[in-house]
């Protein structure tokens, strides 16, 4: 009589495991479906700068394309040349432009595209609280937003993420991965998990003393506000 009961104990095992592997598969496709993602990338949007001194007027060109979704045909030479009399650098030997100069660059060249953003620069002493920023920002108002690389000498845009939760809803959340578009590099790079993008501290000394003590071995963004 015991061997008559054996098979179906079996049975009734594997059923069990068989329902606790499905409940597995299941709730990590709903884990799956958690993953917020933003990103305002447009192929036709994207900018290559047109020599060694406009990175940030051809990020401000990418960021109002981005914004307005089509190729603005906007003049890089005639943004850097409205950015440097703003700027907090020397006039009479920067190259290209600043922090500053890329926030009133991006503010005035969207609005003159119709699409009015006030931009302005943020600092921070942390690079996952800067990438944290950015992030919100993008989720609350769909535009991209700029991040200083190479220790202040080179200008990219982060145009999404990827995070566990929507950031503009406050709650806790995780940031997963940032999508970066570079004037002199790749057209949309997806990092994952962030830490592994250039962006990197402030570590320029060209500006005014003021600025220099604002900016220096800090993580800078360029952000909307609205």
């Amino acid at each position: 009589m015991p061997r008559l009961h054996a098979r179906p104990v079996r049975l009734a095992s594997s059923l069990a495991l068989a329902a606790t592997v499905l409940l597995a598969l299941a709730a990590g496709s709903a884990d799956a479906a958690t993953v917020y993602k933003v990103d305002v990338y447009d192929p036709a949007g994207y900018e290559r700068q047109v020599d060694s001194r406009t990175c940030t007027a051809a990020s401000i060109a990418m960021m109002a394309n981005f914004i307005t979704r089509r190729d603005l045909n906007l003049d890089q030479l005639a943004i850097l040349a409205y950015e440097q009399p703003r700027d907090a650098l020397n006039d009479a030997v920067q190259r290209g432009s600043d922090p500053l100069g890329w926030a009133r660059g991006a503010t005035a060249f969207t609005a003159s595209a119709g699409a009015p953003t006030t931009y302005a620069w943020v600092s921070y002493d942390r690079k996952g609280t800067a990438f944290r920023a950015a992030a919100r920002s993008i989720a609350q108002f769909h535009k991209p937003v700029g991040l200083l690389t190479d220790h202040g000498r080179h200008a990219v845009v982060m145009t999404g993420f990827e995070a566990t939760a929507d950031p503009s809803h406050g709650g806790t959340w995780s940031l997963l991965a940032v999508y970066l578009s570079d004037p002199f590099g790749a057209h949309h790079t997806r990092y994952g998990p962030p830490k592994t993008s250039p962006f990197n501290l402030y570590r320029q000394l060209d500006a005014t003393a003021a600025y220099d003590r604002l900016w220096y071995d800090r993580f800078i963004v360029i952000v909307p506000r609205d």
